[in-house]
């Protein structure tokens, strides 16, 4: 049963991303950084977003085996912009998302792709997809996006029931920043009153001078390989970044 304050972030989730048109979808919502708010030629534009495209799909596929008989899911796929390159190379790609306008962008953007099917879902399950049906389950700035542990857990329940014993689950997510010791000192009372540990907020810096705070949860990279293993995925590779960047991806496979 859906909480208040998971019928909450839905909503403002959802509003977030549901956006007019399909340069605001793509170049203000999914692809955005300095370089790209900074520019005004739609040539350039292109080509910035096919290099990112193409940057993220190789960090995407390090270390997946793909197939060309797979069926693959994307959780948080928005305009389709991972899909159309990776639907060339599996038989069938089923993309969900939160939003009904971004998926409507995405059939637009996918138009002609004949092994793709978009589907709007509730933001924490995968209802529509088949137990045991999928041999690659996949997101890329979804999960930094996700406020609710709870959340975070029904969709690596959802995981692990659509796929395939021995499938694989491919997740970018937030790894925490380092803690003050006085917020180290509250997590070790918190513990001793059996409340869930503080998780700093994320913030860093988008362009000089302009701070960006993130709601999304993060995880300690072993908090984050229990999480999975919980759900019967086994751990088979985690990756993280360097200083001050805080991603981290994480390879499993679901139990045999």
């Amino acid at each position: 049963m859906q909480t208040q304050q998971q019928a909450e972030w839905l909503n403002d989730t959802r509003r977030f991303w549901d956006t007019d048109s399909d340069f605001e979808a793509r170049f203000r919502r999914i692809c955005s950084d300095p370089d790209i708010e900074s520019c005004a030629d739609p040539q350039r534009l292109e080509e910035l977003w096919e290099k990112r495209t193409q940057e993220e799909l190789n960090q995407l596929l390090s270390g997946i085996p793909l197939e060309a008989e797979w069926t693959c899911l994307e959780i948080g796929c928005g305009i389709g912009r991972l899909m159309r390159p990776l639907a060339k190379r599996c038989r069938r790609l089923i993309g969900v998302d939160i939003s009904p306008k971004m998926v409507t962008a995405a059939k637009r953007y996918l138009r002609g792709v004949r092994n793709v099917e978009l589907h709007v879902n509730d933001g924490q399950s995968l209802a529509m997809v088949s137990e045991a049906s999928v041999d690659w389950v996949y997101s890329h700035l979804t999960f930094q996006h996700l406020t609710l542990p709870e959340v975070v857990d029904a969709y690596l329940a959802e995981i692990a029931r659509v796929l395939r014993p021995g499938g694989y689950c491919r997740i970018q997510a937030w790894r925490e920043a380092p803690l003050s010791w006085e917020q180290r000192l509250k997590n070790v009372a918190r513990l001793v009153l059996g409340r869930e540990r503080y998780h700093g907020p994320r913030r860093w810096l988008w362009a000089p001078g302009r701070s960006v705070k993130f709601g999304g949860i993060t995880f300690h990279p072993r908090q984050w390989c229990r999480l999975l293993r919980s759900h019967g995925l086994r751990v088979e590779s985690l990756e993280l970044g360097r200083g001050h960047d805080y991603w981290m991806w994480s390879t499993s496979r679901k139990v045999v």
